[in-house]
C-alpha cells in the first residue's frame, strides 16, 4: 500500500507539471512569434532595406523613373512588414494581454517609416538637383564666355569678337570642321593669348580663308587677321599694333620674347607684309597702341581688299 500511495503522488505531479507546461507553453511560443515578427519580418529587412538607399544616395543619381519604381516597391514592403508585424501583435495582446512589447513595435514601425521617406526625397532631391560642371567644365565655360563664337546661316563666314583665351584653336578647329562652305573669318577684340592665335592664323592659312576686321582688333587679334588670303577692313574695323608682353611680373625663363617676336615677324613677311612695318610694330610698347590708318596698312602690304 505505502507503494501505491507513493506512485499516486508521483502521478498527481506529472498531471500537475503537464498542465503548467500546457497553460504556459503556448504563452512563450506566441511572445516569441512576436520576437520573431519584430526581428526577421521587420527590423532586418527594413535595415537592409535603409543601408540599400543611404548607399544609393551617396554614389549614383537615379534616373527619375527608376527612383519612382523603386520607391513604390520600397511603400508596398513597408506595408507589407507592418501588416505582418500588426497581426502578431493581435495575437500576441489576445493571449497575454501585455502591450509594452507591441507598443514598441509600433514605435519602430513609425521610425522605419520616417527614415524611409526620409531616403526616399533625399534620393528624389539628388536626382532634380541640377547638376553642377566639374573644375575643368567650369573653367571652359568661363574661357568662353570671354568671346563670341559663331558661323553664319549660310556657313561661309566665322564671326570672332572678344578675348582669345586657352582652348580657342581646337574650339574653332571643330566649327571649321562642319562648315565646309566656309571662306571669311571676321574679328574684333583686345588680343589674348600668342600661341592660341598662332593656333587659329595657321587654321585659317590651312583653309586659305580670308580675314576681315569688323571692329577694332589689337595685339594677338592681327595676328590671325595677317593669316587671311585677302584681308579688308570693314566700315568699323581698326587695328592695333604693340609689342609682346607677358602677364607674370617676374617673368617665364622658358620664354624668350624676342624670340617669340622674331618668329612671327618672320610670318608677317612670307604674308606680304613689309619688315619696316613688322619692326615698328614690335618696336611699339606693350603698353602703348599703334593703329595706322588703312591707307598705310594698304601701302605695306597688311590690308590686300579695300
Amino acid at each position: 500500500m505505502p507503494e501505491d500511495h507513493d506512485t499516486s503522488k508521483t502521478d498527481g505531479r506529472l498531471s500537475s507539471l503537464r498542465t503548467g507546461l500546457a497553460r504556459t507553453s503556448p504563452k512563450r511560443l506566441r511572445i516569441l512569434t512576436l520576437g520573431r515578427s519584430f526581428l526577421w519580418q521587420l527590423v532586418l529587412p527594413r535595415v537592409v532595406v535603409l543601408l540599400t538607399w543611404a548607399l544609393l544616395n551617396t554614389v549614383v543619381v537615379l534616373p527619375m523613373r527608376l527612383l519612382y519604381a523603386l520607391v513604390l516597391i520600397d511603400a508596398l514592403l513597408l506595408l507589407w512588414q507592418a501588416r505582418c508585424f500588426l497581426r502578431s501583435a493581435d495575437a500576441h495582446i489576445r493571449d497575454t494581454g501585455h502591450l509594452a512589447p507591441v507598443w514598441g513595435g509600433y514605435l519602430a514601425i513609425l521610425f522605419a517609416g520616417f527614415a524611409t521617406v526620409t531616403l526616399w526625397w533625399d534620393a528624389i532631391l539628388i536626382a532634380t538637383a541640377p547638376v553642377e560642371p566639374d573644375y575643368a567644365e567650369q573653367e571652359r565655360l568661363a574661357r568662353e564666355a570671354l568671346y563670341d563664337l559663331s558661323i553664319t546661316p549660310d556657313g561661309r563666314r566665322l564671326i570672332f569678337a572678344g578675348e582669345i583665351p586657352h582652348g580657342l584653336t581646337r574650339r574653332i578647329e571643330a566649327m571649321m570642321e562642319d562648315a565646309p562652305a566656309l571662306r571669311e573669318v571676321a574679328l574684333s577684340g583686345p588680343g589674348g593669348l600668342i600661341y592660341e592665335a598662332r593656333g587659329v592664323a595657321r587654321l585659317i592659312r590651312e583653309r586659305a580663308l580670308d580675314t576681315v576686321a569688323e571692329g577694332t582688333c589689337a595685339s594677338a587679334c592681327t595676328l590671325i587677321f595677317a593669316a587671311g588670303r585677302q584681308r579688308r577692313l570693314a566700315t568699323e574695323g581698326a587695328l592695333g599694333f604693340h609689342a609682346y608682353a607677358l602677364d607674370f611680373p617676374g617673368g617665364l625663363p622658358q620664354v624668350d620674347l624676342d624670340r617669340e617676336q622674331a618668329r612671327d615677324r618672320a610670318f608677317l613677311i612670307e604674308q606680304g607684309i613689309s619688315a619696316g612695318f613688322a619692326d615698328r610694330l614690335f618696336a611699339t610698347a606693350s603698353s602703348d597702341l599703334w593703329m595706322p590708318d588703312s591707307d598705310e596698312l594698304r601701302r605695306e602690304g597688311v590690308l590686300t581688299r579695300p
